[in-house]
């Protein structure tokens, strides 16, 4: 039996290493295709100029102005300027105003054909209906648009595409562990080999 046969383990262990880089590659592919593709699934589409009612739980809301768009069936896509649209939120059982502000951060997303961006938010203290409208005033005019409502998607964002790296990085590490431990072995039994024979 020559010397590179008595090495062991065999260079073939190292095959041990593909599933775990194959399982982590696979879960990392899932779950940003899976992830992303259900992202819009939590706003609710306004088509502008108009209004809705919308029950809400206390959280901070983002509205998405949508560039391109399918509400019922019918596509928009926006490609005039929105000059001029101004939207408001307002309690149904109270009346009371809900303050509009600029986003706290940009978010954008371009999923299943639909593509928004950020433009406003609002912060909603106590569960119940709200309508919500906007429009571009009395003395202005602006093409038909659709804005989507929603909370929560930059945190889906980064939650989907942070778990989905550490999947990667978890099967790559693995795999990268099983070939650590065959390297090593067979180091240590060369070594041994090249020991002189009491």
């Amino acid at each position: 039996m020559n010397q590179a046969a008595r090495i062991r383990p065999s260079l073939w262990h190292l095959l041990w290493a593909s599933p775990f880089i194959v399982i982590g590659a696979s879960l990392f592919v899932y779950t940003l295709f899976h992830g992303l593709a259900h992202l819009t699934d939590s706003l609710t589409q306004v088509v502008v100029p108009g209004a809705t009612e919308l029950h809400l739980q206390p959280a901070v809301y983002t509205v998405f102005l949508e560039q391109e768009s399918t509400v019922n069936g019918k596509i928009y896509s926006t490609t005039q300027s929105v000059a001029g649209l101004a939207c408001r939120a307002s309690s149904v059982q109270t009346g009371s105003s809900i303050g509009m502000r600029q986003p706290s951060m940009s978010t954008t997303y371009s999923v299943n054909g639909r593509s928004g961006r950020s433009v406003l938010e609002f912060p909603i203290q106590q569960e119940g209906r709200y309508r919500f409208a906007c429009d571009y005033g009395e003395s202005t005019t602006g093409p038909q648009v659709v804005v989507a409502v929603g909370t929560g998607v930059g945190d889906a964002i980064f939650v989907t595409v942070a778990g989905g790296i550490a999947e990667l990085f978890g099967g790559l590490g693995a795999g990268a562990i099983v070939i650590l431990i065959v390297v090593i072995r067979r180091e240590r039994a060369k070594k041994r080999l090249k020991q002189p024979q009491a």
